[in-house]
């Protein structure tokens, strides 16, 4: 991070950050060498040494290894020289605990098996061995692998970083560490936690300071029984300030003094108790001498985190409800539509016209429409078939029944008016009925769209206030107060982080590097975040890093010219990777727009989080009112989820894809037709699972002139080779345009390759 920081330092946000990079692994890392020290030199019951162990097993990647260093030389200090066959046991089982965790990074299994492996190795050779440490040696050692296997896997749980258990196993350490260690009158260890408890009594946080009373005490009582007494009166003390005075700092160090005086007096008699409540002043005194900033209470952050689950409900319930409107709004037009007369339907009207508008007032009316009613219908209904092939009538036109009117010309030109209003009446209807389709469609589409955002916000997933403190306050430390901060985990247990700011210009090494800073403050690995723009703010979605990544490869050629009818896009969004392929009908420049507009679109809308589903339904409302032409284009849409590994497949007119899982190619889809060509989309979805080292394959039409059974056998060729996806791309085109010239059968040859490749992290 250093150095990306490094390559930008004009922007103020890496000016500020550059520091804080460079003086926070060297404060993790100190502080990691302290706790290793403390947890080397901590002895529990006179023989047992767990925690410089645990402490090496459990510790992050960046700071194991300076609690190893300082585990080590508190075990040599123990000693001064002196080492005992447990305190040698422990240093080869640390030393094979650190050579495991650089051999597989980020892996506790094998730490565990190989630190507690050697240490009862260790144990079993000293206890047979012409030492003869015997039977004692082995329980000590193997009650040190059990103590420290536990430690180690709590700390991996429960991160010393956060407050929780994994800081308190910590403090246990330091307690115990320091409950032998006696400077006159003064326990070091009692003065520790003394001070650490009335800190916490003074920030108001009552359950803590009780956890630790309780976990310090006993820390205390393993390291030195006699120090009993002294566990209880911090107890008794503990108690009063948390109870009695939370966050008030004159109370709580008032409360906190005379709780610990009583509670020692009860358990000890004077005389000797004497020395524990000097030990426990001068924590006291400790605690005075921290800075205010300190001891000043802290918000409750209790409160907050119900609230944020209601507000994400409201907003969902508000979305569902407009969902609903517009799915009723859709389904009442058409309702109506129904509903109504349709005139002008049938060319029936066009005869009922032509007799209102000049036989109505003939004198012939009664003879032709009453007493020669079926023969004059005849004559009118004959007129049908010439009117639409030649778009107009003449005299000569005029069929035998017909032939006794009076007024042929006349009767031409009202049939030819009458014919032309119907034609143009049924040309606006047809308009008006598809402008209806294509809002309707639209309405359905976007409630749905609406529909699966409001289940997102209903399940924003479980918010972690301490994580977003953390977070804000790192933002807020560069100068730049965040407007908003939440970090979640959402079902699946991925950790996901969204600040707002003000509008804000990142750089790519700026980015990487707050991905890197907010990934040490969440425990995660993060990728470098989504910047959103909108409405002077700036929003950065951060997402962790996934487990696989996808590598993209096309190639295609033009049937004739250099003008291709295909489209491709290929692109990552926070979470999946995505493919699309479109085909637009027919060849050359019209094609291209029909290709290049319905891939464009899918691609804006699936960034936006519309499902494949619904995404075609717009674009085939699109494509349908783009002109007055017929429009219409395939639509081939993988999408990977890069966490799992599972596969959406989306086909609407599209040829047959490809899947190569585990070495072995297979075709999937079927025949379905393209979209804007229905007011509807026909497509066909499946849901598939990939590994890293798998491929998937998309082509147009094209490309299978001659069949899928060499492109099956090309492509377990080159999976077997490992091809990268731009050369599998060309091979497969130019292949399939040296067939096609050989067949004759010219067409647009596109192909669209992903790969999956484990992501290290």
């Amino acid at each position: 991070m250093h150095d990306l920081l490094r390559q930008d330092t004009l922007h103020p946000f890496a000016a500020a950050l550059l520091p804080r990079a460079a003086v926070r692994p060297a404060l993790r890392q100190s502080s990691a060498f302290l706790a290793g020290l403390l947890g080397g030199w901590a002895v529990l019951y006179g023989a047992l040494i767990p925690f410089g162990l645990g402490l090496t097993l459990g510790f992050a990647e960046d700071c194991f290894a300076a609690c190893a260093a300082g585990a080590v030389l508190g075990l040599l200090l123990h000693g001064f020289g002196a080492l005992s066959l447990d305190s040698i046991c422990l240093l080869c089982a640390i030393g094979a605990a650190v050579a495991a965790r650089w051999l597989w990074p980020g892996r506790f299994r094998p730490a565990l098996l190989a630190g507690c492996g050697a240490l009862g190795l260790g144990a079993v050779c000293f206890a047979f061995g012409p030492t003869g440490g015997g039977v004692d040696l082995l329980l000590t050692c193997g009650a040190d692998a059990l103590l420290a296997g536990a430690l180690g896997f709590a700390l991996r749980r429960f991160p010393p970083e956060t407050p929780g258990a994994g800081m308190l196993l910590v403090g246990a350490a330091a307690a115990a560490a320091l409950g032998g260690v006696a400077l006159g009158p003064v326990c070091l260890g009692v003065v520790f936690c003394a001070a650490l408890e009335v800190a916490l009594c003074c920030r108001g946080q009552g359950k803590a300071a009780l956890a630790c009373c309780a976990v310090l005490g006993a820390a205390l009582c393993g390291a030195d029984a006699s120090l009993g007494p002294a566990a209880a009166g911090l107890s008794c003390a503990s108690a009063a300030a948390a109870l009695l005075a939370p966050g008030r700092r004159v109370e709580a160090f008032a409360a906190y003094a005379g709780g610990c005086v009583t509670g020692v007096l009860c358990v000890q008699p004077p005389g000797s108790a004497f020395g524990f409540a000097f030990s426990a002043g001068a924590g006291l005194g400790l605690a005075a001498l921290l800075p205010g900033g300190w001891l000043a209470p802290v918000p409750a952050d209790a409160p907050d985190a119900p609230e944020e689950r209601p507000r994400f409900s409201a907003a969902a319930t508000r979305l569902e409800a407009v969902a609903e409107s517009l799915s009723s709004l859709a389904e009442t037009v058409n309702e109506v539509y129904d509903a109504l007369p349709h005139r002008c339907e049938t060319f029936r009207w066009v005869i009922d016209n032509a007799h209102d508008t000049l036989c109505f007032n003939c004198g012939r009316r009664e003879s032709c429409w009453k007493q020669e009613y079926t023969a004059t219908l005849d004559g009118m209904n004959a007129l049908r078939p010439i009117l639409e092939r030649n778009g107009h009538l003449e005299t000569g036109d005029l069929p035998a029944q017909l032939g006794r009117c009076i007024h042929p010309a006349a009767l031409c030109a009202a049939v030819n008016k009458s014919f032309a209003l119907y034609r143009s009446r049924k040309e606006t209807r047809v308009h008006a009925e598809a402008m209806r389709t294509a809002l309707t469609e639209q309405y359905s589409a976007v409630a749905d769209a609406l529909g699966v955002l409001s289940e997102q916000l209903g399940r924003p997933g479980t918010p972690e206030p301490y994580k977003s403190g953390r977070v804000a306050d790192f933002f807020a430390s560069l100068g730049t107060p965040p407007l908003e901060s939440a970090v979640t985990l959402d079902d699946l247990g991925r950790t996901r982080a969204a600040v707002t700011l003000p509008r804000t210009r990142f750089s790519a090494p700026e980015l990487a590097a707050l991905a890197q800073e907010v990934g040490r403050l969440c425990r995660r690995t993060f990728d470098p975040p989504q910047v959103l723009s909108c409405k002077g703010m700036t929003t950065l979605l951060f997402c962790e890093k996934p487990a696989l990544r996808a590598i993209f490869g096309s190639a295609g050629s033009a049937a004739r010219g250099s003008i291709s009818g295909d489209a491709v896009q290929q692109f990552c969004s926070p979470t999946a990777a995505q493919m699309i392929l479109c085909d637009g009908m027919g060849t050359g420049r019209p094609a291209a727009v029909d290709g290049n507009l319905a891939a464009e679109l899918t691609a804006r809308l699936l960034k936006a989080g519309f499902t494949a589903e619904l995404a075609a339904r717009l674009v085939n409302v699109a494509l349908a009112l783009k002109s007055d032409e017929e429009s219409g284009a395939t639509l081939d849409l993988i999408s990977v989820d890069l966490y799992t590994g599972t596969a959406r497949l989306f086909k609407a007119g599209a040829a047959p894809g490809f899947l190569v899982h585990g070495g072995r190619a297979r075709p999937v889809g079927d025949a379905s037709l393209p979209i804007g060509i229905l007011g509807g989309v026909n497509g066909q979805s499946r849901v598939v699972h990939l590994a890293a080292g798998d491929y998937a394959v998309l082509v147009s039409d094209g490309l299978l002139v001659d069949g899928t059974g060499w492109v099956l056998k090309q492509l377990e060729l080159s999976a077997a080779a490992a091809d990268p996806p731009e050369v599998l791309a060309k091979t497969l085109v130019e292949t399939a345009r040296a067939r096609a010239e050989a067949t004759g059968r010219p067409d647009d040859i596109t192909a669209a390759v992903l790969r999956l490749e484990a992501c290290g992290r």
